[in-house]
């Protein structure tokens, strides 16, 4: 057991997923912390691919203290959709979200890397510096949250000049958000 909760749900949470055969990805702010500037949390966001099998399996074999639904995780693997797991002892919460099937997200399971959080006696996978930006660049498209430039800008701040910048553009292009990484860009300075 970890010392960082966070961590340690992960941990717990993410045993349960690789045992069904799911594959997953850290995201969201944990992603950009570990990228970029750090930001703090109360909920972990995993991009997952998972079949309703799957979620029945991983709503049977999560230990106790994680409350689940496993309609809501049958649900989201039959639509692509979005469920929770919630952590009693922490009051920590997984979002698990369901990536459609698309090049680009076949590009960011592909592109995943691995870290250890900070020194942890595991490594988990993440998503890379440059499919985080993009991520959080076309989640900002649809909700126009500050948190997610905040995000993204404290990646290209961070790691600047060693992104593979060919690569995003090639996929903001896909994306639609060519303009918000040209000034995500210069506003990073690189």
């Amino acid at each position: 057991m970890s010392s960082d909760p966070v961590v340690d749900v992960l941990e717990a949470a993410v045993t349960v997923l690789e045992a069904a055969g799911v594959e997953y990805a850290i995201t969201g702010s944990v992603a950009s912390s570990i990228h970029g500037e750090p930001y703090s949390s109360q909920d972990v966001d995993l991009v997952v691919r998972m079949t309703p099998e799957q979620a029945r399996q991983i709503a049977e074999q999560l230990p106790q203290r994680f409350y689940r639904s496993e309609d809501a995780l049958v649900q989201a693997a039959r639509t692509c959709g979005m469920a929770n797991l919630i952590d009693t002892e922490t009051g920590l919460k997984v979002d698990l979200s369901v990536l459609a099937p698309s090049d680009f997200h076949d590009r960011v399971f592909e592109r995943r890397v691995m870290d250890s959080l900070g020194g942890a006696d595991r490594e988990f996978a993440v998503v890379s510096a440059e499919d985080t930006i993009l991520m959080k660049l076309a989640w900002r498209k649809e909700t126009r949250s500050a948190k997610q430039w905040e995000n993204a800008l404290g990646v290209a701040r961070c790691k600047g000049a060693r992104m593979d910048w060919k690569y995003l553009f090639q996929q903001a292009a896909k994306l639609g958000i060519v303009e918000d990484l040209e000034r995500l860009r210069d506003e990073a300075g690189i």
